[in-house]
Parts: C-alpha cells; sequence; structure tokens
C-alpha cells in the first residue's frame, strides 16, 4: 500500500511545507481567528481568510495579529485589519514614515520592545519616542511634536515667543 494523492488546497487555503492539512491562508490574505477548528477553515476557507487589507503585507499564514504593517503606517491595535497612513502633522512628506515604523522590526530592537510595552499595545507601530494615533504624541514628559516627527521640550509657563 502506497501513500495516496495529495488533494490541493481549496483557495484561498494553503499548507505548511510537509503539511497535510490546509489550515492556514495562503500569501496576500490573513487567518481572522486563530481559535477555529482546521476542520471549519477547511469547509468555508473565505469566512476566515481574508484578503489582506490595503497597504499591508500577507505572506503564506498570516493571522490578523500579524498583518505587517510597513513604515508609514499605523493601526490602533493587532486585533484591527484597518491600517492608517501617518500624515506628516507640518513636517515634510517624509514626517509619517519616520514616526511610523510599522511592524517589520529588527531582531536587535530590544530598547524598543521595552519602550513599547510601557505605553500600549498600539504603540508597536511607532519610532522609539512617539506613541498615540498615527504616533503624533511624544513619550518623552512635557514635549510636543514640532515639524511633524521631532520632540520638543514644552515652554514653560508664562514664557513669551
Amino acid at each position: 500500500p502506497g501513500q495516496g494523492e495529495c488533494t490541493r488546497c481549496p483557495h484561498p487555503l494553503s499548507s505548511g511545507s510537509g503539511g497535510v492539512t490546509c489550515s492556514i491562508c495562503k500569501e496576500d490574505y490573513y487567518l481572522l481567528s486563530t481559535s477555529v477548528d482546521p476542520n471549519d477553515i477547511w469547509m468555508a476557507p473565505t469566512e476566515h481568510c481574508k484578503p489582506c487589507p490595503p497597504n499591508a503585507f500577507c505572506p503564506t499564514n498570516t493571522t490578523l495579529e500579524t498583518l505587517v504593517v510597513p513604515q508609514g503606517y499605523w493601526r490602533a491595535s493587532s486585533s484591527s485589519a484597518a491600517l492608517t497612513e501617518c500624515r506628516s502633522f507640518g513636517g515634510d512628506g517624509e514626517a509619517g514614515k519616520t514616526r511610523c515604523a510599522g511592524s517589520e522590526l529588527d531582531a536587535g530592537d530590544a530598547s524598543r520592545r521595552r519602550m513599547i510595552e510601557e505605553v500600549s499595545p498600539s504603540d508597536e507601530y511607532c519610532a522609539p519616542g512617539f506613541y498615540g494615533p498615527e504616533c503624533r504624541l511624544c513619550v518623552a514628559d512635557k514635549h510636543h511634536l514640532v515639524d511633524g516627527d521631532t520632540c520638543r521640550d514644552c515652554l514653560p509657563l508664562g514664557s513669551v515667543v
């Protein structure tokens, strides 16, 4: 008795290398919920594998939580598929990219991860020193955003400019 023939995974499913079940989403799709039974995914693949959101990157086996957010974009949490382009807020065209680092982290970004844990989950998409929607707030106390990508000290109360 030999091995049976392989069955192609229904669109948009895939299987891992050497895998025997079609329970992951192929490239350009993401799995909406990781708590779904693999048999349910097989029976209704388009209910569970959704097209990658505009401006996000979805390699094979992406889930909603692991969507790759490019530099210059932000999302409110890892449970949101909505990406927001970071505006310049008075800076040049690159200011949004400077503040919004996206989710493509280098392995050596331990200090950034530590800073993220101190703020909130949505801030994992912000460059060091920034947090909040579109990363437009300064982490440092008594600092404000200047030229769209720089945090500067606030002037003391009563100062005249």
